[in-house]
């Protein structure tokens, strides 16, 4: 009697569960997939790279250098796509030969001046760099996959 008891009282709260999950989604539509690198390299990195990642973007011809492709990363690092160099790069650290001053912006930077509205009044110092290393990553991710086959 009392294991019957326990199965109903168990099934009970399962489908108690189920049914407030399903109300939810039927509430509030769940949110649509958004593709974080790839909606910052069409906002931000477009203008100058184009969205096709090769270059000749609306801003390119107001840069000092010619504007990099980016979709022969690998190609022209044998095969491999340069992650390690990518990141640097997008992140700031790095210098870039022949760049002479850097015409490209530090993301590094604008992603931590986002942090604090994206995160909301709570975050601590340890979320704002997590923030920007997730966002740098989701970028060059997205770039690795306009790579050449």
């Amino acid at each position: 009697m009392r294991s019957t008891l326990l199965k109903i009282a168990v099934s009970a709260v399962f489908a108690a569960g189920a049914l407030t999950v399903a109300q939810a989604q039927q509430a509030s539509p769940a949110a649509p997939n958004v593709d974080i690198g790839k909606s910052d390299f069409e906002t931000y990195c477009a203008v100058c790279h184009n969205k096709d990642g090769k270059g000749g973007g609306p801003f390119s011809m107001l840069l000092n250098k010619k504007v990099p492709d980016l979709t022969v990363l690998a190609k022209n690092n044998g095969g491999v796509f340069p992650f390690n160099r990518a990141y640097e790069v997008v992140y700031g650290i790095a210098n870039v030969p022949g760049h002479g001053t850097r015409e490209m912006p530090i993301w590094g930077d604008v992603y931590k001046e986002k942090a604090p509205g994206e995160l909301g009044p709570y975050y601590q110092p340890s979320d704002s760099a997590s923030f920007i290393r997730g966002r740098i990553l989701a970028l060059i991710g997205y770039i690795s996959t306009l790579q050449e086959k």
